[in-house]
């Protein structure tokens, strides 16, 4: 499980009203993935992705949560 504090989100323009819901669905994955080893990570920055317009809250948070785990499993930080 992969426990966040704190979820800060740059959204494009257009799509501020959607960052409650990308970031619950963000959470809902995140909680729901296993780790082969335990890791504490102060912060993590992201690339910027770029987003259709007609990209769903799940398709985004998809991308997000991708990056995370890569970041983690990873050991970058």
């Amino acid at each position: 499980m992969i426990q966040i504090e704190r979820l800060r989100m740059h959204l494009p323009a257009g799509f501020e009203h959607r960052a409650t819901a990308i970031s619950r669905l963000v959470g809902k994955a995140l909680a729901n993935k296993h780790l082969s080893q335990d890791r504490v990570i102060k912060a993590l920055s992201l690339k910027p992705q770029r987003i259709a317009l007609n990209s769903s809250d799940n398709e985004i948070a998809d991308l997000i949560v991708e990056q995370v785990v890569t970041a983690i499993e990873g050991g970058v930080s």
